[in-house]
């Protein structure tokens, strides 16, 4: 048995795992460029309508009302975003079910591919498919967890 016969499951494993785990910080790093870049158009544009209401000529207004609009919103947009981080949470817990599922599956899928029959390799794709699915799960569920239930009347009034 040479080598790539023992090291390609074992890479091929890594790297779909390198990128389930990499995916989110990715995501992360874009949506955090959007948000600074809409908070300075937004402060740009806010110095600009400034500018336009000091206008004494007022041979601006129709572009100034128009400004009023966008800046409002680019405000309701800014606002919705800073909501929503003020609010995010994560679901540790589903990250400790990808990290067990992980952990068991590769022993497995390690296993699968060493004989290199066809049905071991066959087993080997199901598992592997089944394992990314639940990884993806899980990895969804970390970083997006359902909303708490809502508190029930009866604990609120005591």
């Amino acid at each position: 048995m040479g080598a790539t016969e023992v090291l390609a499951p074992l890479l091929g494993g890594v790297g779909v795992v390198l990128a389930a785990a990499a995916g989110p910080l990715v995501t992360g790093t874009i949506q955090n460029r959007r948000d600074a870049r809409l908070t300075a158009d937004l402060e740009r544009n806010w110095e600009l309508l400034d500018k336009l209401n000091a206008d004494q000529s007022r041979a601006w207004a129709h572009e100034t009302s128009q400004l009023e609009v966008l800046v409002k919103t680019q405000f309701a947009a800014v606002m919705a975003r800073q909501t929503r981080f003020v609010a995010h949470r994560r679901n540790w817990a589903s990250l400790g079910a990808v990290i067990i599922v992980v952990v068991f599956f590769f022993p497995i899928l390690w296993l699968l591919a060493l004989p290199g029959a066809w049905w071991s390799w066959s087993l080997f794709v199901g598992a592997l498919l089944l394992g990314l699915l639940l990884c993806g799960i899980g990895l969804y569920q970390t970083f997006n967890p359902d909303d708490p239930p809502a508190p029930d009347d009866d604990q609120t009034s005591s």
